[in-house]
């Protein structure tokens, strides 16, 4: 093996920030900030709206300011922290949203796999962990999200991990169609299957993810509140998408097909 192969991989987690209260995004910088793993880079990108006061309190994350806000689900704000972590050599790139923490060992469990492909002589493109869900004001929640096990179609954006050979990828998410920004990690993953992107999972409970959808209350055997669920951001997926707007932002034609029964949109390839 050469000595490059040696080095230890550097680690980004971007994190795009819009409007959160001081003390979530303190939560969700301080699970960066305890990683096992001591290669890691911590990028918050406010999408309009900084906060320069608290991140003044964080010195070894890295601030990034745009100087509007995109309203597309965080989309922009994560592509664009991903390229800066490509240009800035980064080996792997990870994606925190605000409100959700990573456990210590989130970034170590990637590597070690990463790691383990590349002494097989096989290097992976892609690697995903696996999700914990809890509550507002219910962080002692740990459900295990239905439907989400290793080989499964869907990843979600706090799972994924893309290594250098998917740079390509890296910041698509500004590429996506407004109208797919509610499931952009749906849409991710279709990217990569479509790229036939060399994947594994960590097997590995690793992301805390705060959610606040009907589905989850009914998970966890409590009653659904009467407002303030997500579930409605949902209505417009694809709404005024044509095949030309896909195939001239991602370079990939498909049809989007509403599934009434479904948490998000059907996404079949033509």
């Amino acid at each position: 093996m050469q000595q490059e192969d040696r080095k230890p991989l550097q680690v980004a987690v971007v994190t795009p920030y819009y409007k959160e209260p001081a003390a979530i995004l303190s939560r969700c910088m301080e699970s960066v900030r305890t990683q096992n793993y001591l290669h890691v880079m911590h990028y918050m990108v406010a999408d309009g709206v900084p906060q320069p006061e608290l991140m003044a309190e964080w010195p070894q994350v890295r601030h990034i300011t745009l100087p509007n806000g995109h309203a597309n689900y965080g989309s922009t704000p994560r592509g664009i922290g991903a390229l800066c972590a490509l240009a800035d050599g980064f080996d792997v790139v990870c994606f925190l949203d605000a409100d959700n923490l990573l456990l210590p060992d989130h970034a170590e469990s990637l590597i070690q796999v990463y790691d383990r492909a590349r002494a097989q002589g096989e290097p992976l493109d892609a690697v995903f962990s696996s999700r914990y869900l809890f509550l507002p004001n219910h962080e002692h929640l740990r459900l295990v999200p239905p439907g989400e096990a290793k080989g499964s179609a869907f990843v979600d954006t706090n799972c994924i991990s893309l290594s250098r050979s998917a740079g390509f990828l890296w910041g698509a998410w500004c590429q996506l169609p407004r109208s797919l920004t509610p499931i952009c990690d749906r849409a991710m993953c279709k990217l990569m299957q479509d790229h036939k992107l060399r994947v594994d999972w960590t097997e590995r409970h690793t992301v805390l993810y705060e959610a606040n959808w009907r589905r989850t209350y009914l998970l966890a055997g409590l009653t659904p509140p009467e407002s303030g669920l997500h579930d409605d951001t949902l209505d417009v997926v694809g709404e005024g998408l044509t095949e030309e707007e896909t195939w001239a932002l991602l370079r990939v034609k498909w049809t989007y097909v509403k599934n009434p029964g479904a948490e998000g949109a059907e996404q079949s390839k033509k």
